[in-house]
């Protein structure tokens, strides 16, 4: 199958080169750029199936930094061409949807090889994503049920393991919430997140508690994946926080297994840090008892903030340790008395700055809300 491939080099005659090899194996090259800024606009409007990039370039950024900004704008593999190939480049480039990290002067039967490899897998995966994308809420449907609503997710892949949920219930006006943060990362992971967001699904029209919903949901997990063949055996497993919204009495109630959250009192105008603990999704629970429950009376402009691993356990910073619990407080202090848009941008460029050019550790699920700002005329799909 012809490919659409984009250049980003800086040594012309390299660059032609290039456009030869890739029109001999029969490939289209849409467009060349020399430095990255340029590449960057381009993909704003345009997409590809391939980019071939230097890591040296004559610009601000280097290749990887290129392809990390693509990356939030389209998610595109990319072959590393370059006559720098010290660990530390190929351990930054692995995060940018990497296909490949050949060295200078590259020969067309390389070329043609990885090229190959992409038809089949690329297309699946990022066909898979799209799939993800339709089944687990985006940040414009969150904001559609909570105005003012702050929603980051970052996969460490393609395919995300860490998943949010959302079920609106229109007849008493209640919604149901949470996320699900799945221990692995990849295509297992993403796996797990969507056979459990069914799960939750179905649940949330059945049960109306909380630990009811999470009980059920361990029950059918342990039930799908267990095996008497060892070699079938699933170790992957899942942690979950829900929340109810109950806006008529202004309560909500919270229930998790190994998922903390932040509670943001605007009274105090103190962050709370609480920490739901338990066994992950995927162990036996003896009683719906033993699931972590809190129920929270709220103010109007309280905010309860939701939110995987991958966030405190992001290794970045001037020593490149781990954010932690007290990194991520500190964060929301410092952005408590903005806008919530404002709020939402700083936070996303406070992570990105904080991992600096740190290979992202895990997958990243952020999910903020204001329950007395339910917009009373949301448009998800009701339960029963």
């Amino acid at each position: 199958m012809k490919k659409k491939i984009v250049i980003v080099e800086d040594d012309y005659i390299i660059q032609e080169l290039h456009k030869l090899y890739v029109s001999n194996l029969g490939h289209e090259v849409v467009a060349c750029f020399e430095n990255g800024w340029d590449a960057i606009e381009y993909f704003k409007t345009n997409s590809a199936d391939l980019i071939l990039m230097d890591i040296r370039l004559e610009d601000s950024l280097d290749g990887i930094q290129t392809m990390s900004k693509i990356q939030e704008i389209r998610s595109i593999p990319v072959v590393y061409i370059t006559g720098n190939t010290e660990d530390a480049n190929y351990k930054r480039a692995v995060n940018t949807n990497m296909k490949g990290f050949l060295s200078k002067p590259v020969l067309p039967d390389e070329l043609e090889n990885i090229i190959d490899s992409l038809h089949d897998l690329t297309e699946s995966i990022i066909y898979a994503e799209r799939i993800q994308q339709a089944i687990f809420p985006q940040r414009k449907e969150i904001q559609n049920v909570f105005k003012n609503s702050i929603y980051i997710n970052r996969p460490k892949n393609i395919l995300s393991g860490d998943f949010c949920f959302l079920s609106p219930r229109r007849k008493n006006g209640d919604v149901v919430g949470g996320i699900g943060d799945c221990t692995g990362h990849g295509v297992p992971a993403a796996l797990l997140s969507v056979l459990s967001h069914e799960i939750l699904t179905s649940n949330t029209r059945k049960f109306k508690e909380l630990r009811s919903i999470i009980n059920k949901l361990n029950q059918s997990i342990m039930r799908n994946f267990s095996s008497t063949h060892k070699e079938n055996t699933i170790f992957d497993s899942l942690d979950i926080i829900l929340f109810r919204v109950k806006p008529n009495e202004s309560i909500i109630e919270i229930s998790g297994i190994k998922r903390p959250f932040i509670h943001y009192d605007s009274v105090t105008k103190q962050h709370h840090y609480h920490n739901l603990k338990g066994q992950s999704i995927g162990m036996p629970i003896n009683s719906t008892d033993d699931i972590p429950f809190q129920s929270i009376n709220y103010s109007k402009d309280d905010y309860f903030y939701f939110f995987s691993d991958g966030i405190t356990d992001q290794f970045g910073g001037p020593h490149a340790k781990k954010l932690m619990k007290k990194g991520l407080l500190d964060c929301l202090d410092s952005i408590k008395e903005l806008p919530p848009l404002q709020r939402q941008i700083e936070l996303d460029m406070f992570l990105r700055k904080w991992q600096r050019n740190t290979e992202q550790t895990d997958d990243i699920i952020f999910m903020g809300i204001s329950p007395s700002n339910i917009n009373p005329k949301y448009h998800l799909q009701p339960t029963t």
